[in-house]
This record gives structure tokens, sequence and C-alpha cells, in this order.
């Protein structure tokens, strides 16, 4: 019980720290309230009910690379579109299986 509390009273006093840091605008990324950065180009965005939301492309327009985890909504993978993921080498499902373009 010790250890669990003082583990606890640790992270917290780190995260404390951590939010104490100035992060310039330059740097901010996805979890800043939506002021993402001229660099991100809206590839995720906050919506006024609170959810998430990918950019959309078609499956021509995914880039050929990309940092790995870069996600997109592929709006004609899988006929009806789907959520791509670039896992280093391809864009793939959330399933880890190469994206379809009909």
């Amino acid at each position: 019980m010790r250890f669990t509390l003082a583990l606890l009273a640790s992270l917290m006093g780190g995260t404390a720290l951590a939010d104490s840091i100035t992060v310039p605008p330059a740097q901010h990324g996805i979890f800043d309230g939506g002021q993402l950065p001229p660099s991100a180009q809206g590839i995720m965005t906050f919506g006024a009910s609170g959810g998430v939301s990918l950019k959309a492309l078609p499956y021509s327009a995914l880039p050929l690379s990309a940092p790995v985890g870069t996600a997109f909504f592929c709006t004609d993978c899988a006929r009806t579109g789907q959520p791509v993921f670039f896992n280093g080498s391809a864009w793939v499902d959330a399933y880890g299986a190469g994206v379809k373009n009909p």
C-alpha cells in the first residue's frame, strides 16, 4: 500500500511539473484544443461535440510516405471508406491488412 501511494504521489508530481512547461505554438500537437500548426495540414481535428475527425482523402491522394502511425480517412477504400494508418511501408487498416481500393 505504501509503495502504491508513493508511486501515485511521484506520478502526480511529475504531471504537475510537465504541465508547467511552456510549449511554443510551433510545437503544439493534437492535444492542444484544436490549435494545430500549419505544418500539420489538419490531419486530425476536434469537433464541436468533442469527437475527433481524421482528414478525409481518396486513396490516390494518400502520401507515399508518412511517419509511422499517421492516420487518414480513406474515402474510397473498402468501397465505403475506412480509417487507414501508415505502418512505415504501406497504408493498412485497423487490422494491419493492406488497404484495398476498388
